[in-house]
C-alpha cells in the first residue's frame, strides 16, 4: 500500500511540473515578463527540485513509503 502512495505521490508531481514546465514555456515564447509571469517561472524551478527529491527518495517521508 506504501508503495502505491509513492507511486502516486510521484506521478502527481510529475504532472504538475510538466504542467508548469509547459505554462512556463508559452509564456517565454510570448514574451510576457510580468510579475505573474516571473513568479511562475520561479515556482516552475521550485517545483522541478520537489519532482527530482521526491523521486530520489531524498524526503524522509518518501523513504518510509518506499520500504
Amino acid at each position: 500500500m506504501r508503495k502505491i502512495l509513492f507511486f502516486l505521490c510521484c506521478i502527481a508531481s510529475i504532472c504538475a511540473t510538466v504542467y508548469m514546465c509547459y505554462e512556463s514555456w508559452l509564456l517565454i515564447q510570448r514574451r510576457d515578463f510580468t510579475l505573474h509571469a516571473i513568479l511562475f517561472m520561479l515556482g516552475t524551478l521550485g517545483w522541478l527540485v520537489i519532482t527530482f527529491n521526491i523521486v530520489t527518495r531524498q524526503y524522509r517521508w518518501a523513504n518510509y513509503l518506499c520500504k
